[in-house]
């Protein structure tokens, strides 16, 4: 998304919404409290360009927000497996389904499978690779929240018991090694979601849990399952407009 366009969303949201902590707008559900015109901003992965382009620009507007990050990403040198060239050139509506059900997710599973290309590849830009921890641990000093979003980015319905409470507990553990920060808040890796995975994130400590999930099993009371609006690059302001106040939602995966 230009950074102009996101600028423009973020002014607009700023005029007509009170943008809150994650934190709070979680209190109000808890507390059964009303949540007319509150809104939460909210990113995933932990990219080096939202460090880079979307936390100053937040900063100035005053409007808080929380990353949901991975937690083995920023220690790595490898891109996130959906920015891979060759997941680009393979994608499909159809082989993304199959990426994240079958493959489960799994980044190393999935280029497993692709034809490597001989031909080298343009490098990925440095804005859509993960941010190191040193930039993390300071936007966190500099008042950005910081909530988990496992350890793999698997698909956590496909885990096993002990590979499920892995990815809850250990992606906090990490984040907070590197940061010194306690992560309250999951999301769940591509929005995905069931009843294990969602009492598995209860039983680990999450004051909530946040799904991209619009169907009737999300609930907008229930701590652990609450739908996030995942905005697409591409998206229009009069559509971003209609979207905030919940006009026209369409269930999308977002990472």
């Amino acid at each position: 998304m230009p950074l102009s366009t996101f600028a423009r969303q973020m002014r607009w949201l700023a005029r007509t919404y009170n943008v809150v902590p994650l934190a709070e707008l979680v209190n109000c559900v808890a507390n059964s409290s009303p949540r007319q015109r509150l809104a939460a901003v909210t990113f995933d992965d932990g990219y080096q360009g939202f460090f880079e382009f979307a936390w100053p620009l937040l900063k100035k507007l005053g409007i808080p927000a929380t990353v949901f990050l991975v937690g083995n990403a920023p220690c790595g040198e490898e891109v996130f497996w959906w920015e891979s060239p060759e997941v680009r050139r393979a994608y499909s509506p159809s082989r993304l389904e199959s990426w994240l059900t079958a493959q489960g997710g799994d980044g190393e599973t999935i280029l497993a499978t692709l034809e490597r290309n001989s031909l080298p590849a343009d490098p990925v830009p440095a804005y859509k690779r993960p941010a190191a921890w040193q930039t993390i641990a300071a936007a966190a000093k500099d008042g950005l929240q910081l909530g988990a979003h496992s350890l793999s980015h698997r698909s956590l319905s496909n885990l096993d018991d002990h590979e499920l409470k892995q990815e809850l507990v250990a992606s906090r553990d990490v984040i907070r090694k590197h940061t010194g920060v306690t992560a309250e808040f999951f999301a769940y890796p591509y929005g995905l979601w069931n009843d294990r995975v969602r009492d598995a994130a209860c039983r680990a400590g999450y004051r909530a849990a946040f799904t991209l999930d619009y169907s009737d099993r999300s609930s907008t009371t229930d701590p652990w399952a609450l739908p996030r609006l995942n905005v697409p690059a591409s998206i229009s302001d009069p559509a971003f407009q209609a979207w905030t106040a919940g006009l026209n939602l369409r269930g999308g995966r977002g990472v």
